[in-house]
């Protein structure tokens, strides 16, 4: 055992030196997390509510309190103009919809006449489209209820889970988290044990009298220490920068940890297997992406298909993702409790150790 401990303390160390003489190969592992992280968060600050105009023909009472109830309704980005500028922001592409208050809606409300509201929307994304379609009429619902609170007998009554809403930024950075390890671990690790076989030291570490596992934990140690940086900085960005504190730091520093063995071990087995540096980065982005989408980054897995909600439960971001968010936010994304989680994650990293272990041996020669 003493013997193993000083193999892995040798292996870990020599694999660090070897990433600091290479700093582009180790800068790629901070600087494509970063990347991805600000790219999704420019996905969401484009993508979340829909820009729309509001031409004032009137400016009563009701039609001010109208308004009100439409930015109350949290699917917009309203801005008030005159129709002819209006215009010009639609055709300009700038804007969704055209919402126009006539010239008679106090005085019609007023009189018990009906109002006709005329939208103008830009039916271009249907995703956007189906948001004002949506919207519109909970705010025309919305205002009614508050101006004749009489004439409107029923009423939502909500009662939420959560002490407090949760801005989709908030959410999402949480998942982005976990990518930016996922990738770094993948990086560092796969572009470590690629190394080796590009380098030729692989047949030293071989025919050395060590076990494998003792070079896997090494090489394990090694990658995990140089992905600390990557992980320090992604998580400084989105505690510090965007302003998401966690509800629970012990379990934040925990399964960071935890979640970067998982990937660093992933990372060891693809290095393993494709042996060559510059394959493990286009491997690890085109591991990463297909995976982070259909793992419960923008939402529960639960609230989609049954079909996809089974595929994600067959690998190791989903119960990932579930950890952190429970960690940052108090949520159970998953029908399992946070101890399942964690314990899954275990046992992947387990099982993908033994797998990279038995890769070492079956592909000891390049």
């Amino acid at each position: 055992m003493l013997y193993d401990l000083r193999v892995i303390r040798a292996v870990a160390i020599k694999d660090i030196r070897s990433a600091l003489t290479e700093r582009l190969f180790s800068s790629i592992s901070i600087i494509v997390p970063l990347n991805f992280l600000l790219l999704f968060l420019l996905f969401v600050l484009t993508g979340g509510q829909a820009p729309t105009a509001i031409v004032m023909d009137d400016s009563g009472a009701y039609a001010q309190q109208f308004v009100s109830a439409m930015q109350g309704a949290h699917s917009f980005i309203i801005q008030q103009t005159t129709a002819d500028e209006a215009q010009r922001l639609m055709a300009q592409g700038r804007i969704v919809a055209i919402v126009t208050v006539p010239a008679d809606f106090d005085s019609a409300l007023r009189d018990g006449r009906q109002v006709e509201l005329p939208v103008l929307v830009n039916n271009l994304n249907v995703d956007y489209t189906n948001d004002i379609r949506r919207a519109v009429p909970l705010a025309i619902t919305s205002f009614y209820a508050q101006a004749f609170p009489d004439q409107v007998v029923v009423q939502a009554m909500e009662d939420d889970v959560h002490s407090h809403d949760t801005d989709y930024i908030q959410y999402l950075s949480v998942s982005i988290v976990v990518i930016s390890l996922l990738i770094g671990g993948l990086l560092q690790a796969g572009v470590s044990a690629a190394r080796e076989y590009e380098a030729g030291t692989i047949k030293e570490l071989l025919l050395a009298p060590a076990s494998r596992w003792a070079l896997e934990v090494g090489k394990l140690l090694g990658a995990l220490a140089l992905s600390v940086v990557s992980a320090a900085v992604v998580l400084g960005v989105v505690v510090l920068v965007l302003g998401v504190t966690p509800l629970y730091w012990s379990e934040v520093l925990g399964f960071t940890l935890l979640v970067m063995l998982t990937f660093i071990a992933l990372g060891l087995l693809a290095g393993t297997l494709v042996r060559r540096r510059t394959s493990v980065i286009p491997l690890s982005i085109g591991i990463s992406l297909p995976v982070f989408f259909i793992s419960g980054a923008f939402g529960p897995v639960q609230w989609g298909t049954p079909a996809l909600a089974v595929i994600s439960q067959l690998q190791p971001v989903y119960y990932a993702i579930a950890v952190f968010q429970h960690a940052f936010h108090g949520f159970q994304t998953t029908p399992f409790s946070l101890s399942t989680n964690a314990l899954v994650l275990a046992g992947f990293t387990v099982v993908i150790v033994l797998a990279s272990a038995t890769a070492l041996r079956t592909r000891a020669m390049p």
